[in-house]
């Protein structure tokens, strides 16, 4: 009872804080909000299979160090290779996590973006765009890519940016849906043939963490995020049910940074030097959850068995990834040598997601 109390009450101080900057904001944005965009309905994408199993296994790759290239090398290793991502001639969207302004861990790390770039481009990839829409009362996007440094390093890297504001809609009524049974996406990251997705690792106010699942809210049109229906108490069930119609075949959680308390605009940032990739999205995010809780900073993910965290659960239902440990493989790498700090926060994390 206190618990829903207080989320009703946190929903309720977001809400006071989001009216009043709605309408400061641009005409463009009120129309956003106020009317759907112009979109034709397309079938909702088939589940792509998951390149990167081992052994009946989905495979979550931790990896630890300072050069975000070498590290995203190795990671990719780990999980069998670069190649089962069938990348060469194909269009690939990379989604990072362009929420604001503001530096990691409030978004993806730049220098993190860049390095997926210049890695999918070596695999031969024929098109690269690097594409988010930022928060609702932090649009435009294009001005947080420029003050991010994400627009300068993904065109270093050679990717084309867009802000998927900026860009056509497609409407999506996915047939597993019950909260959102039709909402519009992004064109462009609908007809990707391959899409990357790059959350940050942080905790959230409302939907107690983001990481891969959250991220994709970012390429949904604005008047159909989870934000919009601050009271409806269902943020939870809609960010899953979102994840119907965009499938990423590879997530790179960043974890160079992570907020381990607030967020997810702003929160308390600590230095984990460590970056997460598998091709389950809810797998994931289940080791990202148990690197978040062995800080012991956020209340809201502690106290309950990681795959009860009512996102997790949901996604897992509707067959997004596996919650299950027994079908989780969590292999891990330092290419800094042996870093003791490292090991026993693989150690934690294990025994949080495998030995309960």
């Amino acid at each position: 009872m206190a618990s829903s109390r207080r989320e009703l009450l946190s929903h309720l101080a977001f809400g006071a804080a989001l009216l009043p900057a709605l309408f400061r904001s641009p005409r463009s944005l009120l129309g956003h909000l106020l009317f759907d965009p112009q979109g034709s309905i397309v079938p909702v994408k088939a589940l792509p299979v998951n390149p990167f199993i081992r052994n009946g296994k989905s495979l979550v790759a931790i990896v630890h160090g300072k050069d975000p290239r070498a590290m995203l090398e190795a990671g990719l290793d780990l999980l069998g290779g670069i190649e089962q991502l069938r990348a060469n001639g194909k269009r690939v969207l990379i989604k990072p996590n362009v929420l604001n302004n503001r530096p990691p861990p409030s978004t993806t790390n730049p220098f993190v973006i860049e390095a997926a770039v210049g890695i999918v481009r070596k695999a031969g990839a024929a098109d690269i765009i690097v594409g988010d829409g930022s928060g609702i009362i932090r649009l435009p996007t294009s001005d947080n890519l420029r003050a991010t440094g994400i627009r300068a390093a993904a065109e270093r890297a050679g990717a084309t940016v867009m802000a998927v504001e900026d860009q056509p809609w497609v409407c999506v009524e996915p047939p597993g849906a019950s909260v959102l049974k039709r909402y519009y996406v992004s064109k462009p990251v609908y007809e990707a043939d391959i899409v990357v997705n790059m959350p940050v690792i942080k905790t959230h106010r409302f939907a107690e963490y983001s990481c891969g699942l959250k991220n994709v809210v970012g390429v949904i049109h604005p008047r159909y995020r989870p934000s919009v229906t601050f009271l409806s108490g269902s943020w939870h069930e809609r960010i899953a049910e979102l994840n119907l119609a965009v499938h990423p075949h590879l997530t790179i959680a960043d974890g160079t940074t992570v907020m381990i308390a607030g967020g997810p605009t702003s929160g308390t940032p600590a230095s984990a030097d460590v970056l997460l990739l598998s091709g389950d999205r809810v797998a994931i995010d289940l080791v990202a959850i148990a690197l978040l809780r062995s800080y012991g900073a956020w209340p809201r993910l502690q106290g309950k068995r990681i795959e009860d965290q009512r996102l997790i659960a949901y996604a897992a239902g509707l067959g997004l990834g596996t919650s299950d440990a027994r079908r989780i493989d969590l292999v891990s790498q330092s290419i800094e040598g042996k870093v003791p700090l490292f090991e026993r926060l693989v150690d934690t994390i294990r025994h949080d997601v495998f030995n309960r």
